[in-house]
């Protein structure tokens, strides 16, 4: 076996393994596969928006992030919106304006980092021609995608109160009522094919010029004039000074292994407290979904998220005590508190936003995890370039002095995290998802799925999940009834979806690497909830 590639997507599994089978590496698949995931789901990301992602080289060991997240615009200030902000969402504490600034149209837009990010990867540990590897994703726009049921559920669903759905997000701006709006004005409905020529001449240009002219060639020129047009706070200036940030992961231990995630403003801080906790509680020896274990596992997830709601942020506007956060002390502290059987207050439990992941390896023992994202998709679409804008502001706090305040070139905090599991130092399992920070557990009970209860990457990510950030665990309907009345009766309040695979559960992907006399060994799991594909080469 030359490879596997696992994600939400099965057509842009595809391509990256299409990319393996003729000799390209992991790290050539995994850019095939993120352009191609950019057409199969457009509002889950594309070449508007921004992403993090951690590749690990066998040849060398070199292990490194690669952070693209989106920045504010030179025209934001911290105050500008604080007093027009009409409250806050009930579930997800997001702010609400009357007019949907942070949510739609062009004040909803960052300076995108995704193809700057790429295009640094590339540069580092791509093999096969930058150009080549757009080519899948230049096909699908150009010949059409059958429309999924994950995305017409996505722009048809219900929305938080105040929060605009799925109509009024495609119709924010002409050019995107014209790709997403069929001839009688109304979404497109599953299974119909959906053709963006568009978007295929904007890949065409990247394939031929490089990831550059989106920043400060013809393409970037394009785009400054439309924000410029339009009112966003991204200038020309902004696009051509944007740069990614390459950086070491951030590491933990958990039952022997050591955890390798991404730093702030993503939260893999987080997601190794919530093991470095658990660790001090034998999971293994309970059953897996009793009470007792969801029990510890609910309140692991609450005290780190009471340190990620206090000290996350961009880390080069505030300080981010990520030793503090990651230290054995900690950990020992908070697993004491939990013994003592209190619920820490965490924080107020956010919803999924657009967002996707993917994890590849290959033969030689290369290895990426990327996870990258649009936030919820801005509907601003430049007429003839076909891709959609991030709305990454409604992410920020319009109050100013807080760690997650607005402020010019500054990224806003999210729960993407991009990690790998190692053992004896060479990676045995790559884990993601997207989610928005429902990620970071969903990713947590997979890995917990398979280092304490021995289960394969398709199990793991199968079984039922719960989510905690605050007093209520929310849970899948298949949490039985007397789980759920032993949760009540240890104080937690439960609330149990009626959905049986819940996608705002996040969906998560694994692919785990085997070592024996014949080399290497790939087992993937992809997540149920909302499709999800393994492709091996």
């Amino acid at each position: 076996m030359k490879g596997m590639v696992v994600c939400p997507q099965p057509r842009a599994a595809d391509a990256g393994a299409a990319v393996l089978a003729r000799g390209g590496s992991a790290f050539d698949a995994a850019l095939a596969t993120a352009f191609a995931q950019m057409i199969a789901d457009p509002f889950m990301c594309g070449v508007g928006g921004m992403g993090t992602l951690q590749a690990y080289s066998a040849r060398d060991g070199e292990h490194t992030m690669l952070d693209f997240h989106a920045t504010a615009g030179s025209g934001v200030t911290p105050d500008m919106w604080t007093q027009d902000m009409r409250g806050r969402t009930e579930v997800s504490g997001y702010t609400l304006f009357d007019d949907c600034r942070s949510e739609l149209g062009y004040t909803a837009i960052m300076t995108p980092g995704t193809v700057a990010g790429f295009g640094a990867f590339h540069r580092r540990f791509g093999t096969l021609p930058w150009a080549e590897l757009l080519q899948p994703a230049i096909a699908m726009a150009r010949e059409g995608l059958e429309v999924t049921p994950f995305f017409a559920e996505f722009l048809s669903r219900p929305m938080l109160p105040g929060v605009p759905g799925g109509m009024a997000r495609v119709s924010a701006s002409a050019p995107c009522r014209a790709i997403y709006l069929d001839a009688q004005g109304e979404l497109h409905r599953v299974g119909e094919l959906l053709c963006n020529p568009d978007y295929a001449r904007t890949l065409e240009v990247l394939a031929e010029q490089g990831p550059e002219c989106f920043y400060r060639g013809e393409l970037g020129e394009r785009i400054a004039a439309d924000l410029a047009a339009g009112g966003a706070f991204v200038s020309a200036e902004d696009l051509a000074s944007y740069a990614p940030v390459g950086c070491a992961p951030v590491r933990g231990r958990y039952r022997g292994h050591e955890i390798a995630s991404n730093p702030p403003p993503g939260s893999g801080v987080t997601l190794i407290q919530m093991l470095q906790i658990l660790e001090h509680f034998d999971l293994a020896s309970l059953q897996h979904g009793s009470a007792a274990h969801l029990d510890l596992v609910a309140r692991a997830m609450a005290a780190a998220h009471c340190d990620r709601e206090r000290w996350l942020a961009d880390p080069a506007f505030a300080q981010v005590p990520v030793d503090t956060m990651l230290s054995p002390e900690r950990a020992a502290m908070w697993a004491a508190r939990i013994r003592g059987g209190e619920l820490p207050p965490g924080a107020k439990p956010q919803p999924p936003s657009c967002t996707t992941h993917l994890c590849v390896a290959d033969a030689q023992g290369n290895v990426v995890s990327c996870t990258h994202t649009l936030g919820t998709g801005s509907g601003v679409v430049t007429q003839g370039l076909g891709f959609v804008y991030n709305n990454s502001m409604k992410l920020f706090d319009p109050v100013p002095g807080r760690p997650n305040s607005m402020a010019p070139g500054k990224a806003r905090t999210t729960g993407m995290v991009p990690t790998l599991v190692l053992r004896d130092g060479r990676p045995v399992l790559a884990a993601g998802a997207p989610g928005g920070s429902v990620i970071i557990s969903a990713v947590l009970q997979s890995i917990i799925n398979v280092l304490d209860f021995g289960m394969s990457p398709v199990e793991a990510v199968t079984m039922p999940r719960i989510h905690c950030e605050s007093g209520p665990i929310h849970a899948e309907a298949r949490m039985p009834d007397a789980v759920k009345r032993e949760l009540e009766a240890m104080g937690h309040t439960v609330r149990r979806s009626v959905l049986s695979f819940d996608p705002v559960m996040s969906r998560a992907h694994l692919l785990a690497l085997e070592r024996d006399d014949a080399g290497l060994r790939f087992r993937g799991g992809a997540d149920p909830r909302a499709g999800g594909g393994v492709a091996a080469a």
